[in-house]
């Protein structure tokens, strides 16, 4: 009966229903949606009334879902990636296209083979579009589980929650520095022998940051940061201009460094080799594009890396 009441509301509704629950707030959802905020009230009451129950509990500084609109959220979610889905498919098939799959990525997998095998699978699979977005690891996990993406590439060592996983491949950090820093003649150096130094790193939200934050805790230290970045490419820049330096993949940094004065020291640490992962939230409920583009990764997890890739921002 419950799914029948919901089931009755249109898109819109549902869209401004999802948007109200993410944005914790009427107005700005009815912003968002370019909609009056009298209107986009009288929608959520009316889908309200239909069910009988609330589904959202009014704060003094917004809104936050209740019980029951958690569970309408997942099932409006579910509605309106199908929907957009079907749209989108429908339109791609008029102009050829015979598949379509969307994928989240942290940037050390797209640095480090994401980028390499997608324009392989792109020649061999013209007709499969992907959809590639660029995200932290906890980001492209939380797509996933919002079923926002089909496949997942992340840093290995995060939860991962109720997935499935699949190895696929990995890196190695190192450490960056200028040509004329104190460290530039090292050979390797260890965590302990950098923490001192002032940090060029990436923003709380990357797996990558969070990993050095863990490992300078067990030394009993903390980060000393001088400058936050959104990207390796920028980081490196940064440790080029004498700034600081930085700790990156050496696949991230390895084409540029000569031309940027860089001296790329190895991290002797067990941890500085990291794992990557692909995700899904179940192979077997994944359509035919999605499942052929999974298993072509796979396969590619086992081929080394190409190393001619440009850095990505």
């Amino acid at each position: 009966m419950l799914r029948n009441e919901i089931e009755s509301h249109d898109i819109k509704t549902l869209t401004l229903f999802v948007a109200c629950c993410e944005l914790q707030n009427v107005s700005k959802a009815a912003a968002h949606l370019n909609m009056a905020v009298s209107a986009a009230s009288r929608r959520i009451r009316m889908l309200e009334n239909s069910v009988k129950i609330p589904l959202l509990s009014r704060r003094p500084h917004g809104v936050e879902p209740t019980a029951a609109g958690l569970t309408v959220l997942h099932y409006a979610r579910d509605v309106l990636r199908l929907t957009h889905q079907m749209e989108g498919l429908i339109t791609e098939h008029r102009s050829g296209i015979r598949g379509y799959v969307r994928i989240s990525s942290s940037s050390s997998v797209l640095i480090g083979r994401l980028a390499a095998d997608l324009s392989i699978f792109a020649k061999k699979e013209p007709d499969i579009k992907v959809d590639l977005e660029e995200r932290p690891t906890h980001e492209t996990l939380d797509s996933l589980l919002t079923k926002r993406v089909d496949i997942g590439a992340i840093v290995g060592g995060t939860e991962r929650g109720r997935i499935e996983t699949f190895p696929y491949g990995g890196d190695r950090l190192c450490v960056a520095v200028h040509a004329r820093h104190p460290l530039a003649k090292c050979v390797r150096v260890s965590f302990s022998d950098i923490a001192r130094y002032d940090l060029i790193t990436l923003d709380h939200s990357t797996a990558l940051r969070r990993l050095l934050a863990d490992r300078a805790r067990v030394l009993g230290t903390y980060l000393n940061v001088r400058v936050q970045v959104t990207s390796f490419q920028v980081m490196g820049l940064m440790v080029s201009k004498g700034i600081g330096i930085g700790i990156l993949p050496e696949s991230a940094i390895s084409a540029v460094a000569d031309s940027w004065a860089l001296r790329l020291i190895e991290l002797n640490e067990p941890w500085a080799q990291r794992g990557f992962m692909l995700c899904v939230r179940s192979s077997e409920t994944l359509d035919r594009p999605a499942t052929r583009l999974l298993r072509f990764l796979v396969d590619q997890s086992t081929v080394s890396p190409h190393a001619d890739q440009p850095v990505v921002a």
